[in-house]
């Protein structure tokens, strides 16, 4: 039986991946049997990576576990795990393990005595002293991720490198496209699903390709939902008549295998997140890959394999010589300079350097400045009156919008802030491609969004949680991120905006805490909303602009801290009403 393509489910989430090596490095050098296999895992519930549910523990470890500050023992970690009481315990460490495995970020040689010992690599060592990120690991194990692979005992009758075989499908699809003279849009999530993800053989793309192209046209003849889902499945069940569960299979391994691609930024999202392209200001690099990676696996023995993967710098990008390179600056700058005119600012001109590290480095820094200007334009773009409504709209259709709802979330309420304030600077945390759209929410440890204004500072976190996880997940991450940005920006007051579309009982009565009392033994300035309320701020900031009035930053923090003003307050049940009395308060004074 065929198997899709996939990177792994066990890790669903790829920002999970550092706290996991992390982990693993604490047990480099140890026998990987089965009790090292649940030390780990109970390492990963010690150091709070891993969060267990509750059935079979005791109150005593309920406590523990929801305690985000409190310091747990390894024997306290363990104790938790044992209860569990699992019916195969070390498969949960090896469950956590293999994904790291197969990142090529972690190994296990065998000793003389024939022993599994664990070792962190080359690639993961560079990972861990984070002299590369995680779009890079990614990148690199997506370049040499091969069918067969000595890895697996599965698909070995197949011959493909799968990352590059879906960037040559893409490409093939659009250069079709083009000579008939039709739009290119690069694939649908369901013809990714279908197509991409069953590549069993690097020479039949091409084939694919038409093939998928077929499927599109007849799809279109078709105006009615229920014969349109009829003919995709029967077509499915005929085309991966081979391949396991393919209809059950395709989406949920689509969903996956994207959160890693877009890792790469090679692939971008078209129309609202239903069509998978290439990256235009990525064309350069992909292709000079794809003219010298023809998707054949290569015939690697299994220590080869381990080391090929395991190597940063074993497989040699074509693009990395001056000509190419060159290329890339070129091509930025000309991005750069299409929205500096956009801005009504000048264009630039530079000296190219002329060595490889040199212009590695200026690609790096060319980008970030192409990233600053395109959050100025999205500024720019969104303080058009008629702009603001589409933020509204988005902001209550959230869980809608082809996006992860969390990362749409994090997108649309930093979109708001700028529309709402005049902050010197608000920086989204989350990881962006080049076209400047979230990749994955912010990792953890840090703010969702930062604001820096003149005289004051915010921070501002979202969640589409809404029942007791919600406290449970934000409640003390939320008062220590503040904190820590408290500490950072000590010149200044600084606040918190926490966003959700509904806001637990048990949220707000650990916020109203730190509000009226104290966190860690200073108040804090935490102003809790929900989606509703933000929208409310939007209507209110159109009708000032349509007044031709104007919010200042003043403005904003009379208003922050009117919602913090909550000593007549009897108890936090009230909070969320006086908040919405001081939106419409602030409202009326605005527009007076």
């Amino acid at each position: 039986m065929d198997i899709l393509w996939s990177a792994s489910t066990t890790m669903r989430n790829p920002e999970r991946t550092y706290s996991f090596l992390k982990t693993i490095a604490e047990l480099e050098g140890k026998v990987w049997n089965n009790e090292m296999q649940m030390v780990l895992q109970s390492l990963l519930i010690k150091n709070r990576f891993y969060i267990p549910n509750f059935i079979n523990l005791d109150d005593e470890d309920v406590l523990i576990l929801r305690d985000l500050d409190y310091d747990m023992t390894y024997e306290e970690a363990r104790k938790i795990f044992d209860k569990k009481k699992y019916t195969d315990p070390p498969m949960r460490g090896r469950t956590s393990f293999d994904p790291i495995e197969k990142l090529g970020l972690v190994m296990l040689d065998i000793n003389k005595n024939k022993d599994k010992i664990i070792r962190i690599t080359n690639l993961g060592r560079l990972f861990l002293n984070k002299e590369i990120n995680l779009s890079d690991v990614v990148f690199s194990n997506l370049l040499k991720l091969q069918y067969p692979n000595p890895l697996t005992s599965d698909r070995r009758d197949y011959n493909t490198k799968p990352f590059i075989n879906t960037l040559k499908l893409i490409k093939l699809v659009n250069e079709i496209c083009v000579k008939r003279n039709d739009k290119t849009k690069g694939i649908s999530k369901e013809e990714f699903g279908i197509f991409a993800l069953s590549i069993k053989n690097y020479s039949d793309v091409k084939k694919i390709a038409e093939i998928l192209l077929e499927f599109r046209n007849s799809k279109r003849k078709i105006h009615n939902i229920n014969e349109d889902r009829v003919f995709t499945e029967n077509f499915i069940n005929k085309y991966l008549n081979n391949f396991k569960r393919p209809i059950e299979n395709i989406k949920e391994y689509t969903d996956n295998i994207i959160r890693y691609l877009r890792l790469t930024k090679y692939i971008i999202f078209r129309g609202g997140g239903y069509y998978i392209d290439l990256e235009p200001r990525r064309m350069v690099e992909i292709n000079t890959l794809l003219e010298n990676d023809s998707g054949e696996a290569l015939p690697l023995t299994l220590d080869e394999y381990k080391n090929y993967i395991s190597d940063y710098y074993a497989y040699k990008l074509p693009f990395e010589t001056k000509e190419h390179l060159k290329e890339i600056v070129h091509s930025i700058i000309f991005d750069i300079n299409i929205l500096k005119a956009e801005l009504n600012e000048a264009k630039i001109t530079i000296k190219i350097d002329d060595t490889i590290i040199g212009l590695k480095q200026q690609i790096i820094r060319l980008r970030e400045k192409r990233t600053s200007l395109q959050n100025l334009v999205l500024k720019k773009e969104y303080q058009n009156i008629d702009r603001i409504d589409k933020v509204i709209y988005n902001l209550k259709n959230i869980r809608n919008l082809g996006l992860k709802p969390s990362i749409a979330l994090e997108k649309w309420a930093n979109i708001a802030l700028n529309i709402i304030n005049d902050a010197i600077l608000i920086k989204p945390n989350s990881p962006l491609g080049d076209d400047n759209e979230p990749i994955f929410t912010a990792p953890a440890g840090v703010a969702d969004i930062e604001c820096y204004y003149d005289g004051f500072g915010v921070i501002c976190e979202v969640t589409m949680l809404t029942n007791r996880s919600q406290w449970f997940n934000e409640g003390q991450p939320v008062m220590r991120h503040l904190r820590e940005f408290e500490i950072a920006n000590s010149k200044v007051d600084n606040y918190c905006l926490f966003i959700a579309p509904k806001l637990h009982i048990d949220t707000l009565n650990t916020f109203w805490i730190s509000v009226k009392y104290e966190y860690q033994g200073e108040k804090q300035r935490i102003i809790p909303i929900t989606l509703s309320q933000l929208c409310s701020l939007l209507k209110i900031i159109k009708k000032v602009k349509e007044n031709n009035k104007k919010v200042k930053k003043e403005d904003i923090l009379r208003l922050y801290n009117s919602c913090i003003s909550i000593n007549r307050l009897s108890d936090s049940l009230k909070w969320s009403e006086y908040i919405n009395m001081q939106i419409d308060t602030w409202g009326k004074e605005l527009l007076a």
